[in-house]
């Protein structure tokens, strides 16, 4: 490892210190009923969510949040194999809201936990699967599966924002913005194509399966590249106290 490699830290470490941060500020206050806190309750691309909020002064708030979401969803890709997808989200994050004027601010930060995505392929009206370009029937290749990974787990975003989450009793909030939690990649797998020492012509299926397999892995991957930009978008109910 050369020096300069050693002097990076991970987004990882940079969020333990904002939260550490965020924790001593808000500490010796917390007890206080003044109106610098503020819980709030909301939805968005996360998920369902909850976030508390420490008002440090006129101009910055700190934000500590958490959003939860399970998900079920169907899509066909363009050779018409069907996906079943099932994304779970579990996301902590920490930011610093700016507020230039009195309801509108930007909120910086990190999120941890990127979403995890599986999928599962059913054949299409033939029973059939086109990967890479190739058709097999449902009997030859058994189950089309797979994940969906990115490249940040722990990731920093970015949120544009209306209302604000101290101060004024009961109120409501929304931020539009993005997470960079790098472009996703797809790794997709068959199941039940075995080589067969009797059978030249199942082994050559199988062969040429995985080349295909391969081959539609990097075709997707190459489409996601450009996707490295999550949405979040979130409303919320807020309580000040």
């Amino acid at each position: 490892m050369t020096p300069a490699a050693a002097t990076v830290k991970k987004p990882e470490s940079y969020m333990r210190i904002l939260l550490s941060i965020a924790i001593l500020l808000a500490a010796p206050f917390a007890a206080h009923a003044d109106g610098r806190n503020g819980i709030t309750v909301g939805a968005g691309t996360l998920g369902a969510e909850i976030t508390y909020t420490r008002n440090l002064n006129s101009w910055f708030d700190i934000v500590l949040g958490y959003s939860a979401l399970d998900y079920d969803d169907s899509f066909s890709d363009a050779d018409r194999n069907t996906f079943e997808a099932e994304a779970t989200i579990s996301a902590p994050r920490i930011g610093l809201q700016f507020y230039p004027l009195s309801f509108i601010n930007m909120e910086v930060g990190f999120v941890s936990g990127a979403p995890e995505i599986s999928m599962s392929a059913t054949p299409n009206a033939d029973d059939e699967f086109i990967i890479g370009g190739e058709t097999y029937t449902s009997d030859e290749i058994g189950f089309l599966t797979g994940e969906v990974a990115f490249e940040n787990d722990t990731a920093p975003y970015l949120l544009l924002g209306m209302g604000r989450s101290v101060g004024g009793g009961l109120g409501l909030n929304l931020s539009i913005g993005a997470i960079q939690y790098g472009a996703p990649n797809v790794n997709l797998r068959t199941e039940d194509c075995n080589y067969s020492l009797t059978d030249l012509l199942l082994s050559a299926t199988c062969a040429n399966l995985r080349l295909d397999v391969e081959r539609e892995e990097r075709e997707v991957n190459a489409d996601l590249e450009e996707f490295e930009l999550w949405p979040f978008i979130r409303v919320g109910l807020t309580y000040s106290f």
